[in-house]
């Protein structure tokens, strides 16, 4: 088994100090309930060659494992750093604490991905967690990928949430292999946010659904990691844009029951629909239709609820406004 090294506390991951090669690391963070860090676990391929470092992190929500699988198989196509150029930075599980208590949030109940810097003067344990996570470990990144999944009780295609005005991010984007790109300005606490608003260019890429290895997508999503590394010149190859297979959005939006009941879905995901099309019905305890949620235009349907039971007013259909 390799080595794995431990980052203390106080100390700072130093790639330009790593011989070529695999490096695994665990990064501690303050602090569990027992007193001792949180172990972050990093994995680094450091390449011969001079180039960009790519980060790339999982997990944020430590239910959201497609990721994860993702980073693994990314290693795995890799088999030297003699062709490598740059460094490789992969975070395969970021909220461990989520992980390992199989939830979406971190130890307090918090959503990490809503407080993004942190505090090192924190009012919450996800505060300083997040201030340790961006300064010990995002802040090293050129480059960053940052893989999600639907969240506990929705489905997602395979889509990159980006800013399209930003360059160097929809270059990114056009990297990846997704069913969809949604053009959404970056909302503040995340840490696509933060990397961006610091140089680092950032998309989010959405690998399906939680709590699952989901191996088309993964593959897909792998396909697009490795197109990324031809295009930022860290692995021999052409960079391909993918630009002309991709549905484009201009936006998104959560379609919301407005009466309780039992949910049947009436689309799939990825499907086109046209305005006024229905998209779901809601009946009552006693089979009877109470509602029918139409399309309020034509679309693609990105992600959707799973649970049948809903109340008024929860999210069921997340159709993009298609950009022609």
């Amino acid at each position: 088994m390799d080595k794995i090294i431990k980052i203390k506390t106080k100390e700072r991951l130093s790639l330009k100090r790593l011989e070529p090669g695999i490096h695994k690391f665990y990064i501690s963070v303050p602090s569990t309930p027992l007193g001792v860090p949180w172990q972050v676990p990093c994995i680094v391929l450091k390449g011969s060659k001079p180039g960009p470092t790519l980060g790339i992190t999982a997990a944020l929500h430590g239910d959201e494992l497609n990721g994860t699988n993702t980073i693994f198989k990314v290693f795995d196509k890799i088999k030297s750093e003699k062709k490598f150029a740059g460094t490789l930075v992969a975070i395969p599980i970021v909220n461990v604490a989520g992980y390992m208590l199989n939830q979406r949030e971190y130890i307090d109940g918090k959503d990490l991905n809503r407080s993004m810097p942190g505090n090192k003067t924190p009012k919450t344990p996800s505060d300083l967690f997040n201030h340790f996570f961006t300064q010990k470990i995002v802040s090293l990144f050129d480059y960053h990928l940052d893989l999600h999944t639907a969240s506990t009780g929705r489905v997602n295609s395979l889509y990159v949430r980006v800013d399209l005005e930003d360059e160097k991010c929809k270059s990114l984007a056009l990297m990846q292999n997704p069913q969809i790109i949604v053009s959404k300005s970056d909302e503040s606490g995340t840490l696509r946010e933060w990397a961006n608003s610091v140089g680092i260019p950032s998309i989010t890429i959405e690998i399906g659904n939680p709590n699952i290895f989901q191996k088309s997508l993964i593959d897909d999503a792998l396909e697009g990691v490795l197109n990324t590394l031809k295009h930022l010149k860290m692995i021999p190859g052409k960079g391909k844009s993918y630009e002309q297979e991709i549905i484009m959005c201009s936006h998104s939006d959560w379609l919301n029951t407005s009466k309780g009941g039992l949910l049947e879905l009436k689309t799939k995901l990825t499907n086109i629909c046209e305005e006024g099309q229905v998209l779901a019905v809601i009946y009552d305890v006693f089979g009877e239709q109470v509602e029918e949620v139409r399309a309020p235009r034509k679309g693609v349907v990105i992600g959707m609820r799973t649970k049948a039971n809903c109340s008024a007013g929860d999210r069921i259909v997340h159709i993009g406004n298609i950009i022609t």
